[in-house]
């Protein structure tokens, strides 16, 4: 596989460039996936001497645990709220994008090639459950009988020099209270779906109303339902009658790295400062004024606070009854491509340097 690549935040667009679209990160910087390598897959990550100062990619917390990731199979494990921060082993050495804890003790973390790997223990141990071979498999499965979709599957495939290996990252992954029904999204509107915690996935490609494929960025469930976003504006919701997630229409045709939701507050947020705010399911929004022109990576609930995080390091405080977001505090540094709030009310950031705090208030005021 050859990457045309800086470090990077994989949030990933699709560009028109000679020779047809490829994966290109954005907003951070230009990184162009051209194929996989499956010695990635199956090569366990390298222990590195200053781990802690590399490139982190995401971050997540669940009670005294903080967990980050990045490049290169990277899984940092810190048990203090993000002051101290520890290697532990990884089955992979594909580029890790995205971690999250789903159930109790239970984390997940998804990258390049496909990949998923699970702990079970908080992020002290990990096992690969899915790669880029195993979704391929699945895709062909289910696209049987249909040649329309077994066209389709084929030319994504020729995508990748690796005629074995779907070639597109998985970007996030998202899991109800129960730790059973989940789903991860990712390049060219993949989309999987476990009902049994991640033994075995079904894929939900065609299962979205998503025909041009834009590639999904950011998952969200809350008590609005299941979400999806996306590039060009991409905002989808699971419909529980028919099982597919349907299109909601949005005031924004650019990228939303991310959605979150704050109780019925369904929030997305993205490309060059672009927030917006929906109280009904994502029927009507409203535009959150940040001020700002940096790209958002995150957004974090904090007591009864909600605060969004910039790739420059602003962290906005939001006023959803203004529709407005001003300057909280600002994390000057390396750029930042996540953040996670600690049980030590410190503001995790993952960032080009790695991993860094910053102190909140205890009650987020």
């Amino acid at each position: 596989m050859t990457f045309l690549r800086s470090f990077f935040r994989s949030r990933w667009a699709c560009a028109a460039l000679a020779g047809g679209c490829v994966l290109l990160t954005v907003p951070w910087v230009i990184a162009a996936q051209s194929a996989a390598r499956p010695d990635l897959i199956d090569a366990p990550s390298r222990t590195l001497v200053s781990a802690q100062r590399a490139t982190a990619s995401g971050v997540a917390s669940q009670g005294g645990r903080t967990i980050a990731v990045g490049p290169r199979g990277l899984i940092l494990l810190s048990e203090d709220g993000g002051v101290s921060w520890r290697q532990v082993g990884s089955p992979v050495s594909t580029d890790l994008t995205t971690v999250r804890f789903a159930s109790s003790g239970v984390a997940w973390a998804v990258g390049h090639d496909a990949v998923a790997l699970r702990s079970p223990d908080g992020g002290a141990s990990w096992t690969r459950v899915l790669d880029g071979r195993a979704v391929l498999t699945l895709l062909r499965d289910s696209a049987k009988g249909s040649e329309e979709r077994e066209a389709e599957i084929q030319r994504t495939v020729g995508q990748s020099a690796t005629a074995d290996v779907w070639p597109a990252p998985l970007l996030d992954i998202w899991f109800a209270p129960d730790g059973l029904t989940g789903f991860a999204v990712g390049g060219f509107g993949l989309i999987l779906k476990t009902s049994d915690a991640g033994n075995t996935w079904q894929p939900w490609l065609w299962k979205t109303d998503n025909d041009q494929r834009y590639h999904l960025y950011a998952l969200a469930g809350g008590d609005g339902g299941v979400f999806v976003a996306g590039e060009q504006g991409l905002v989808m919701h699971l419909d529980a009658t028919t099982q597919r997630f349907k299109r909601v229409l949005t005031p924004y045709n650019g990228s939303f790295f991310g959605i979150a939701q704050f109780g019925p507050r369904l929030l997305a947020y993205g490309l060059r400062g672009n927030a917006f705010v929906s109280e009904d399911a994502g029927r009507a929004w409203k535009k959150i004024e940040t001020g700002l022109d940096a790209n958002l990576v995150s957004a974090i609930a904090h007591g009864d606070s909600a605060f969004l995080v910039s790739q420059h390091g602003n962290v906005l405080a939001v006023d959803f009854a203004a529709a407005r977001a001003t300057l909280y505090d600002q994390a000057p540094g390396a750029e930042v491509y996540d953040a996670a709030m600690t049980n030590t009310h410190r503001l995790a950031l993952a960032r080009m340097n790695g991993v860094g705090v910053i102190a909140l208030p205890a009650q987020g005021k």
